[in-house]
């Protein structure tokens, strides 16, 4: 039965009244084959839904069926009848015995929990109670304070509400042990279940979101991060070729001639970077194509010196070979 769920309902195993209060102090005592009737404990706000429940399932049988509303402490309405609007009639009687102050605070509350507010359609209601259980306008507005609690409408239980769920940071925070947390204080705070679900399933879609915006950020940058990487190292491989097509030119002119001798006789690696550079530097063709391969492939000038230095220490130690 819907707006139910946290009513306890008990079968009463023997089927003469007059023994039921036993069958009920003593439930390990009697294991009965047939049940008798179904007891339910529910707060008074609730007491509108079972009725309705109740005379639903006796307007489909027509059986007669004995009714017993306990009211504590000192309370008892006994009705028998297969009729719903005769049923109807402990509600009435039922709302009679409370004191006026108790029985206008449970309806103010039945509101608050169903509706997270006092509507305008509650306050309509909650004044006519107001009128036939003969309390001031003070006392209702005050007992409409204590049923709402400290957050008045429903759209300030939802700020706090949010603003308490931002302390989950992703989804694996929002578990079952905070999640009660979470549910007891919207109880606490007249936040119906309904829109504490709401919020809790708000909230892990944003997370999700997150997570997902996230995930694709990094993909997204470790993918530019790749691209730059290859165009550098495609920069350096062809400002490689450019520049030892560049010094293989120049050496037949210059440094083969004057510095590579005999296997014995070879400059020192130092020395053989300096007339190699020296002499590109000297040409002005030369000078010029070295100066628009740098410009072209746009290295950092550390880079392109750490280059250089690597294809000439490849030339030098091949220089027998040329």
């Amino acid at each position: 039965m819907s707006q139910l769920e946290q009513t306890k309902f008990a079968f009463l195993p023997n089927p003469q009244y007059s023994v039921l209060a036993e069958a009920v102090a003593h439930p390990r005592a009697v294991e009965p084959s047939l049940y008798a009737g179904l007891q339910c404990r529910a707060p008074l706000s609730k007491l509108r839904v079972v009725l309705r429940h109740v005379g639903n399932w006796l307007e489909r049988t027509a059986q007669k069926t004995l009714f017993v509303l306990e009211i504590p402490p000192s309370h008892t309405i006994t009705l028998q009848t297969s009729q719903a609007k005769v049923l109807a009639q402990l509600l009435t009687l039922g709302e009679a015995l409370l004191p006026p102050h108790e029985f206008y605070r449970t309806q103010a509350e039945g509101y608050v929990s169903t509706f997270g507010e006092l509507t305008p359609a509650a306050n309509a209601n909650l004044s006519l109670v107001q009128q036939r259980v003969g309390l001031s306008i003070e006392e209702a507005n005050e007992l409409n304070v204590t049923a709402t609690g400290p957050f008045k409408t429903l759209a300030e239980k939802y700020q706090h509400f949010r603003r308490e769920l931002l302390v989950c940071k992703q989804a694996s925070d929002l578990d079952e042990n905070f999640w009660n947390v979470m549910r007891a204080k919207a109880i606490s705070m007249g936040l119906p279940e309904a829109d504490a679900q709401f919020l809790k399933d708000e909230r892990l879609n944003a997370l999700h979101q997150e997570a997902e915006q996230t995930r694709q950020q990094a993909e997204a940058e470790a993918a530019a991060e790749a691209q730059r990487q290859h165009e550098r190292q495609q920069r350096l491989l062809g400002y490689r070729h450019q520049f030892e097509e560049i010094v293989i030119d120049s050496l037949p002119q210059g440094v083969a001639r004057k510095h590579i001798g005999p296997a014995g006789d070879q400059p020192e690696a130092a020395l053989f970077h300096q007339s190699v550079m020296a002499d590109l530097a000297g040409s002005d063709f030369n000078r010029g194509r070295l100066t628009q391969a740098r410009e072209y492939y746009n290295l950092d000038p550390q880079e392109a010196k750490a280059l250089e230095k690597t294809v000439l220490d490849e030339l030098y130690l091949l220089s027998d070979l040329l």
